[in-house]
C-alpha cells in the first residue's frame, strides 16, 4: 500500500468501468494512462500507486508465460474453491475488486515504488511478447490448467479491474 496512509477499502472505491477485448484494447489504454500521467492528472483510487497497479497485471502475464515462482503455493482449500470459480474468473467481466493475496502469493504483489513509467514499460513489453507469438501455457496456481484463451479473458478482466483504479 503506497498510494494512500489509510487502506482504502478497495471493494467500494470508485473506479473506471474497463472493456478489454483484446491486447489492442488494453494498449489503448495505456496510451490514456501515459497521457495523463504526462499532464499531471493522473490519480488513484485504490491502495497502490499506479505504476505499482501496473507493475502487479504484469507480473502475472509474466508468471503465465515465463512460469510461476516455486515458493507460490495456494492452500487446497482455496485451489477447489478457485476451480469452481474459474469460469467466473475467465468469462472476460471485471474481477471483483477487495481480494487481499495471501502470504504464499507475495511474488504476485507490485514492486513498491514503481513509478508510472516503468509499469507501462513492463505492461507493454509482455502485450508486445503476446503480440508476437508468445502462449499462456503454464497452469494457474489456483484455478489449475488453462488454455491461452482462458488465460487471456483472465489477464484482459485482471487489467480491468486493476487498471480501474487508476484515474485518467
Amino acid at each position: 500500500m503506497s498510494a494512500t496512509a489509510t487502506p482504502v477499502n478497495t471493494s467500494k472505491a470508485p473506479r473506471r468501468e474497463l472493456s478489454f477485448h483484446c491486447t489492442g484494447c488494453l494498449k489503448e489504454d495505456l496510451a490514456k494512462i501515459e497521457a495523463a500521467d504526462r499532464a499531471g492528472t493522473l490519480r488513484v483510487t485504490g491502495n497502490w500507486t499506479a505504476g505499482e497497479n501496473l507493475d502487479h497485471v504484469a507480473k502475472t502475464i509474466e508468471f503465465s508465460i515465463d512460469g510461476f515462482p516455486p515458493e507460490v503455493r495456494i492452500a487446497w482449500p482455496i485451489r477447489m474453491i478457485a476451480r469452481l470459480m474459474k469460469g467466473r474468473m475467465t468469462s472476460g467481466k471485471t474481477l471483483p475488486a477487495g481480494f487481499k493475496l495471501p502470504k504464499e502469493s507475495a511474488a504476485f504483489l507490485p514492486t513498491p515504488g514503481t513509478s508510472t513509467a516503468d509499469g507501462l514499460a513492463r505492461v507493454r513489453r509482455v502485450l508486445d511478447r503476446l503480440d508476437s507469438g508468445a502462449r499462456c501455457t503454464h497452469a494457474s496456481p489456483a484455478f489449475g490448467a488453462m488454455s491461452h484463451d482462458e488465460w487471456m479473458r483472465l489477464h484482459l478482466a485482471h487489467a480491468q479491474l486493476h487498471l480501474g483504479f487508476v484515474a485518467v
